[in-house]
């Protein structure tokens, strides 16, 4: 980044308000103004990060951005955390609770053409196609608004600047690095872009992603392997319930239908199973039957290989059988249902009711390592709209079109400083 424009963030995040004009205000009406006046540089700051992307652990210039965005802000900065990780610390005037933001930053590998071509990305193969560049952008502005209201602050905020999470490696490096010995949060908190309309947040209790697995069943060389890999797709067709079918893109693009998408409380995004692909392979001698799938209950992932193993001990291929794993799991974030109650009331006493709305479902094809934090720390994961239908802009994550709404930034960044400065009160 340009040292002017650090220069110009700085004096605006340090810059003295008009008191008169603030003295009749409350801290979510401050809380709007504030963030009105670094809008337009935060949209600088989203641009660059966008045109300047970098793929999981080497998120080296992004990071260096972030920190010295963070010093300026005269908060203390911890770097190198798990990699390319950062973590700001602002202390406020007062004692009160230690809440913690996550915000990821990497991009990843595509070759598909950037849609918003004046901000398009400078480096070849590489985009922001999941809205990473975003997420980091209003976590350095709720830093910066935060950071204006230092005095009035009750407690401490953690800002977590994560690489890596594309490869669901950068949460659990970071915490090996030892990232809770260095912040001590009673809560923590963070969001993803999503497809809804900018501005609206989705929010709910316990998993919002399906449980994706992928089952590596070894036998012994089979004589007839049409029929076993036939067997072994029964036998998982035979789980099927409720299932979401066609493509992967006719699944995940009827998550918005306001009939049957996941806002709608007869979604068909809950209660399901369905297969994702299944192949019979060759290693070395063996056979190898492999099958990936979707679930929405954690006790029949746990399940599903013990009574397939039954099904095939009592089989004609049972002298064949080796053995049976999961040789990939994804995890959930799994969000504390009283901490997202008391999220939701906090939030619906400032911000427009219509624009926050619960989940009704589980999300398919997809997985967020913020898991690996609310394994240690309670927590909520929001999902944030960045779709603007009038203007053509799609944000659903990883789609080859994706683009955001840049005032969902200023919809994310209002509404989630609020929410950290309340939450850090000790009434």
């Amino acid at each position: 980044m340009k040292l002017k424009l650090i220069t110009i963030v700085f004096l605006i995040a340090t810059g003295i308000l008009s008191a008169q004009s603030d003295e009749n205000m409350n801290t979510y009406q401050k809380i709007v103004k504030q963030t009105d006046e670094i809008y337009d540089n935060l949209v600088k700051i989203r641009r660059d990060l966008h045109m300047n992307p970098e793929i999981s652990k080497q998120e080296k210039r992004t990071s260096k951005i972030v920190a010295e965005y963070l010093k300026g802000l005269g908060l203390e900065v911890k770097i190198n955390i798990g990699g390319n990780g950062i973590v700001g610390i602002l202390k406020g005037g007062k004692k009160g609770r230690k809440i913690a933001w996550r915000a990821d930053m990497d991009a990843i590998k595509t070759d598909e053409p950037d849609p918003v071509t004046f901000i398009k990305s400078k480096n070849v193969g590489i985009r922001h196609i999941c809205g990473h560049d975003v997420h980091t952008t209003i976590g350095l502005g709720i830093a910066t608004i935060l950071s204006q209201q230092k005095e009035d602050l009750e407690g401490t905020v953690y800002f977590i600047f994560q690489p890596a999470e594309e490869t669901f490696t950068g949460a659990k490096d970071m915490i090996k690095d030892g990232l809770f010995d260095i912040i001590k949060p009673d809560e923590i908190y963070g969001l993803h872009i999503g497809p809804e309309t900018s501005g609206m947040i989705n929010f709910k209790a316990n998993e919002l992603f399906a449980y994706q697995r992928t089952l590596e069943v070894k036998f012994k060389p089979s004589a007839n392997e049409n029929e076993l890999e036939n067997f072994m797709t029964n036998i998982l067709k035979g789980y099927a319930r409720n299932p979401l079918k066609g493509s992967p893109w006719d699944i995940i693009n009827n998550i918005s239908d306001p009939k049957i998408g996941i806002t709608s409380k007869e979604t068909i995004y809950k209660d399901y199973f369905f297969l994702d692909g299944t192949k019979l392979y060759k290693d070395q001698g063996t056979t190898f039957f492999s099958a990936s799938f979707f679930e929405t209950n954690i006790e029949n992932t746990h399940s599903i290989p013990l009574e397939i193993k039954k099904q095939i001990l009592n089989s004609k291929f049972r002298d064949s059988f080796i053995s049976i794993r999961y040789s990939r799991a994804y995890a959930t974030p799994i969000n504390d249902p009283e901490l997202t109650n008391i999220a939701k009331q906090t939030i619906s006493s400032f911000y427009n009711e219509e624009m926050f709305k619960p989940l009704y479902g589980q999300v398919p094809y997809s997985g967020e390592d913020f898991i690996f934090y609310q394994q240690k720390v309670p927590g909520v994961f929001f999902f944030l709209g960045g779709s603007n239908t009038e203007k053509g802009i799609n944000s659903m994550p990883h789609s080859p079109n994706f683009a955001v709404d840049e005032k969902t930034i200023k919809y994310g960044v209002q509404c989630f400083a609020s929410l950290i400065f309340e939450r850090t009160s000790n009434k």
